[in-house]
């Protein structure tokens, strides 16, 4: 809050009282730090709803088309009850829905199996485990190697990662601790969801990236992307962890952070020469045929 404005004020105003149910669900309302949360898990429709959208985005599952209408169109209708439901749908139950013809199913449909192999880090990412962010389930994956392996693991286990903080870890394990998030795992496992780590491989393997400010010839995604792709990991903040710090027009606090810090401060088009995009630009002009740089990010993200 930066100021009240009194002036606004008619009259009728009420202090506002935390509810001690869910307005949702009716379970208990309880307070947990700074944030007071719903008790009912994923057998509230709205966590739910929330759980199923963040397990299926972007930089987790990346099932292309399971956005918030979709989700709420199938919870609503009882399609998806739980997360491992996302792996029953057929496109016989989408063909029976609003908004769904043959195609926008089969595409569904694809888009779902295809998240199956999407790696372990993404699938640590995805479970929404509270501290977990992208940069954790990579190191998390990169560690344990293998779910089973992450579940079964000690709070001392975790705190030897240098990365992780007591409150990480305490998340970690109370989230594995629960019977009904290992039920939901052991589901996935049946389901044909890809649980164990494969080394990455690639001319940027283990190395880290922090990017700041805008880059002119990628967005922050594709940029991103394209890191993972060669081996390498992007995080959001600066530590003495990051090999590279990727500076493009306008920088942030990252920036002032990194000199700081001492890192290595790189621009745009060193970040290419490492990517190696001008060479293979070289390699299709001297053929004949020029890349566009549209084309290249294109080709990386069709190959691995």
């Amino acid at each position: 809050v930066v100021e009240v404005i009194k002036e606004k004020r008619t009259g009728k105003e009420k202090e506002f009282r935390m509810p001690k149910r869910c307005p949702v669900c009716g379970s208990h309302v309880v307070k947990e730090g700074a944030y007071y949360r719903c008790t009912g898990g994923l057998s509230c429709p709205a966590q739910l709803k929330r759980s199923i959208e963040h397990f299926a985005s972007k930089n987790a599952m990346d099932i292309e088309g399971l956005g918030g209408k979709t989700v709420e169109l199938l919870v609503e209708k009882g399609l998806i009850k739980r997360i491992s439901d996302i792996y029953r749908l057929t496109k016989r139950d989408l063909l029976h829905l609003p908004r769904f013809a043959e195609k926008s199913a089969k595409n569904l449909i694809e888009a779902i199996e295809k998240s199956k192999n999407k790696g372990l880090a993404r699938l640590i990412f995805a479970l929404g485990i509270p501290n977990v962010g992208e940069h954790t389930a990579r190191i998390l994956a990169e560690k344990f190697k293998s779910i089973d392996r992450l579940m079964n693991a000690t709070e001392a286990e975790l705190l030897a990662i240098k990365e992780i903080g007591p409150e990480t870890a305490s998340s970690i394990v109370n989230f594995f601790r629960e019977e009904r998030n290992r039920k939901e795992i052991e589901e996935l496992k049946k389901l044909g969801v890809k649980m164990e780590y494969e080394e990455e491989k690639g001319k940027l393997k283990g190395k880290v990236f922090v990017f700041t400010g805008a880059l002119k010839d990628f967005t922050r995604e594709e940029a991103k992307e394209l890191v993972e792709k060669e081996g390498g990991i992007v995080a959001n903040s600066v530590s003495r962890n990051v090999d590279y710090v990727v500076v493009g027009e306008k920088p942030g606090s990252k920036y002032e952070k990194a000199k700081e810090l001492g890192l290595k401060i790189i621009g745009e088009e060193e970040f290419k020469k490492l990517l190696g995009i001008e060479k293979k630009e070289e390699k299709e002009e001297e053929r004949g045929k020029i890349l566009t740089l549209d084309e290249f990010i294109k080709m990386k993200r069709n190959t691995k």
